[in-house]
């Protein structure tokens, strides 16, 4: 099969997005090389400015105001290393949107390759499936951990009611979850060749493989809100999980009652967890009136932790039962205490700029707010703005939405 032209030059335009898939493996099995790798995808997603392609000028404007309170930020933290290391990571986002604007009339490219990307993961998942139950001590996909008072690393591999956890390539349960949300939305709007319907019932299965509380539910709301108009078929949801809760064992069913006991204590009732004492923290800053932050790399990101910030003793700040963690898995409590009040409404403000930036039709809207949603969702529980590899299943396609022709249409 001879390559035309157009062939070299679209995978030259999805390499920078491939390379942020294969950093997350790469990183994941070699954390040494995690904050090099990032920089380095970091920077290939934004070397179309060194080519001179100019960059909106609002989008611009709203950069140079938030630089301005990251400029500040930077200057009140406490260790500049720590500063560098999480401040390079604010700046993942706007990498991420550019190169969607770059590839504006790309649209059908990228939603092609997050298809056909979602389907292998899909399929990868069957394989390591297989390998979690030949061998369930050591996966490459488990989670790790350095235990500094044991001096050796433990394997913990991503199980919940004695069930696997889909992860497929993307390492992260859910990043396999919001992947599979977003093919299948994508699908639904811009997908309509005869395998059609076979993908939606994939990624359908693929968001509840995940295992992704949050996906699953953020993904029925979504549903639910779409077909409105036939809710009535949703009241087969509850009967379904009744039979399934009837069908399973007494193993897993105490599995499963035990789960929500613990969820409902750590979030709901006593809220003894790392992330509601973060929203606590937050909340103390914004009583406080904190409008500048205290500084990047103070709380929330790995930075803080790795050297040892000093404002968690500040706050009284309580792990629980996870300090072996490196975050404090909740990202505005991060973003609003290194970047203050202020800071923080200019950063949430930059990303959502390319909906200000022009006059969108609503069915555009819908899909952007489905986008958007998942991704600033999935925030208040992860560190998922913070993340290359879903800020690329989500913010990468913003500007190629926005400027589709053929949307125009409908």
């Amino acid at each position: 099969m001879k390559l035309s032209l157009r062939d070299i030059n679209n995978f030259i335009i999805l390499l920078p997005v491939i390379v942020v898939f294969l950093g997350e493996i790469i990183s994941y099995i070699y954390p040494s090389l995690s904050s090099l790798i990032k920089v380095f995808t970091c920077f290939i997603l934004l070397f179309p400015i060194w080519l001179r392609i100019r960059i909106p000028n609002k989008f611009l404007l709203f950069l140079l105001i938030y630089g301005l309170f990251f400029i500040i930020a930077f200057s009140r933290s406490y260790n500049y290393r720590a500063a560098l290391e999480d401040g390079i990571r604010y700046f993942f986002p706007v990498a991420v949107i550019l190169y969607g604007y770059y590839n504006k009339h790309k649209l059908n490219l990228f939603v092609g390759f997050i298809i056909v990307f979602a389907l292998i993961n899909f399929v990868v998942q069957f394989k390591n499936y297989y390998h979690y139950y030949i061998d369930p001590e050591r996966q490459w996909f488990y989670s790790r951990f350095f235990v500094e008072s044991e001096n050796r690393m433990i394997y913990w591999p991503p199980v919940i009611f004695g069930l696997l956890r889909a992860t497929g390539l993307v390492v992260f349960f859910g990043a396999f979850g919001i992947l599979n949300f977003v093919a299948f939305w994508l699908t639904h709007y811009y997908y309509h060749g005869k395998y059609r319907k076979l993908c939606l019932t994939i990624f359908t299965i693929g968001v509840f493989m995940s295992t992704s509380f949050k996906t699953i539910g953020f993904f029925l709301l979504t549903l639910a809100i779409k077909y409105y108009n036939k809710l009535k078929y949703f009241l087969i949801v509850p009967v379904l999980l009744a039979l399934i809760y009837l069908l399973m064992g007494s193993s897993m069913r105490n599995d499963l009652e035990k789960s929500i006991e613990i969820r409902l204590k750590l979030y709901v009732i006593e809220g003894n967890s790392a992330r509601s004492e973060s929203y606590r923290v937050m909340a103390k800053e914004f009583k406080d009136f904190n409008l500048i932050g205290k500084g990047i790399g103070v709380f929330g990101g790995p930075a803080s932790t790795k050297y040892k910030s000093p404002y968690y003793d500040e706050v009284n700040f309580n792990w629980y039962d996870t300090t072996y963690i490196a975050t404090t898995d909740t990202y505005y409590p991060h973003l609003f205490v290194e970047m203050g009040i202020l800071g923080g409404l200019s950063y949430l403000s930059l990303i959502l700029s390319p909906v200000f930036l022009r006059i969108i039709k609503k069915r555009k809207l819908k899909i952007l707010a489905l986008v958007y949603g998942m991704l600033f969702f999935d925030a208040l529980f992860t560190f998922s703005i913070n993340n290359l590899v879903m800020l690329t299943m989500t913010l990468l396609f913003v500007y190629p939405i926005i400027y589709d022709k053929k949307e125009e249409h409908h």
